[in-house]
């Protein structure tokens, strides 16, 4: 797939491939001890350090079904655990972690720069699974909520990628057909094999270079700016 010229829409997925979430969550992390009181004492280092434990163990279960409110309190009890404070701080922690992380500015390169030429030539949409409240929050930030004519988010359509209904609603809002929309983003699970399922060409956002573990991508890159490259 050299050129998207028989393509009608372009959606993109947020977290991983326009917001840098895993810098984003650092970033917030090394500032709660400045912001949060129970965590002025804390090193940084070791909050860093038991925040990247619990949250691989909740995004584990958050892939397995486990809803988006138990992820994050469960993350912010196992931080709590790690460091030897009081789990009762769960909800407290958890509300002060997303009133900063999604105020990072952790756009990557060129990504703003992708979606306005995308709009040149086609509509432009969103899919991510993500909360409403915090993935606009992340486009106010990188200034991009103005930019998508439709966006769509699992918590308010009760499906989540890798389900093909998804990306299906997502199509039918845009009123086209799947095989007409291309799907950018970075996992290949929720993203390459969902969109692909529903009949949506895609593009895989792989850092890594890994292998995929099934049906290849229809267009595989390293990093959001290489689309400028198939846009003419």
């Amino acid at each position: 797939m050299d050129n998207l010229s028989d393509i009608d829409v372009i959606f993109f997925d947020l977290d991983g491939t326009l917001f840098d979430q895993s810098r984003a969550h650092i970033t917030a992390m090394r500032e709660l001890p400045r912001v949060y009181e129970p965590f002025h004492d804390v090193d940084v280092q070791d909050l860093v350090s038991a925040f990247n434990v619990a949250d691989a163990e909740a995004f584990a279960a958050f892939k397995d079904g486990v809803s988006l409110d138990k992820l994050r309190h469960e993350r912010s009890e196992g931080i709590l655990k790690t460091l030897k404070m009081d789990t009762a701080l769960a909800d407290e922690l958890t509300s002060v972690f997303y009133h900063t992380y999604p105020r990072v500015n952790a756009g990557f390169r060129d990504g703003e720069k992708v979606i306005k030429k995308a709009r040149k030539n086609h509509r432009v949409g969103l899919i991510s699974n993500g909360s409403r409240d915090v993935q606009l929050m992340k486009l106010r930030t990188l200034k991009l909520e103005d930019h998508f004519e439709v966006m769509v988010f699992s918590e308010d359509l009760g499906h989540r990628k890798p389900d093909e209904r998804i990306f299906m609603y997502a199509a039918n809002e845009m009123k086209t057909h799947t095989k007409k929309c291309l799907y950018v983003g970075d996992s290949y699970r929720a993203d390459i094999l969902g969109a692909g399922k529903a009949g949506m060409r895609t593009c895989w956002i792989n850092p890594r270079g890994d292998v995929p573990e099934g049906p290849a991508p229809d267009m595989e890159i390293r990093e959001i700016s290489q689309l400028l490259e198939h846009m003419g």
